[in-house]
């Protein structure tokens, strides 16, 4: 093993979780995330790449781990099943031929309600933000250059969003 394999493979263990956390931002579910992070690896081991031409290590595997997710992101919206488990597939072939039930469809417009009363919830522009990135489908880069904001802040916003929803449909689930 190369120094350089030792190296990077001590930061990556060093950085994993702040990796994974990173790349989970953009992948749906979590065994998307450990294959975003096993091609990263992978790619470090083969690009042979000298740390000591970079400047900052954990930015340059941020940087990597993040365009490798939206990649994988952007394979997703191209061919949504490609990221589908096979026994969910069956379940959708199935599905036409079962018809939903009166208390499912009341369960999923309640569900409906409550994640719309948690939006109206959160402070104007955190409700903007997410409504331009998830109504309007705007990327954070998008909804930052039309409000005015870094697209940190962006985030940030989007992120409180979020958790507000899941916190509130928590409530009311349990």
């Amino acid at each position: 093993m190369a120094v350089d394999d030792r190296f990077w493979d001590s930061i990556f263990q060093q950085y994993h979780g702040r990796l994974l956390r990173q790349v989970q931002k953009y992948l749906p579910t979590r065994d998307e995330s450990h294959d975003v992070l096993q091609d990263l690896y992978v790619q470090l081991r083969h690009r042979n790449v000298d740390p000591a031409q970079i400047a900052n290590p954990p930015a340059y595997m941020m940087r990597m781990a993040t365009n490798l997710a939206i990649d994988a992101l952007r394979r997703h919206k191209r061919n949504p099943l490609e990221f589908t488990d096979p026994a969910e597939i069956s379940d959708m072939e199935g599905a036409g031929a079962q018809s939903v039930t009166p208390e499912q469809i009341s369960a999923d417009r309640q569900r409906l309600d409550i994640v719309k009363a948690a939006i109206d919830e959160l402070p104007p522009r955190c409700r903007e933000v997410f409504l331009l990135c998830k109504r309007d489908h705007l990327s954070p880069t998008e909804a930052a250059e039309q409000l005015g904001v870094s697209r940190n802040m962006v985030e940030k916003h989007l992120r409180q969003a979020l958790r507000h929803c899941k916190q509130v449909l928590a409530r009311h689930e349990n």
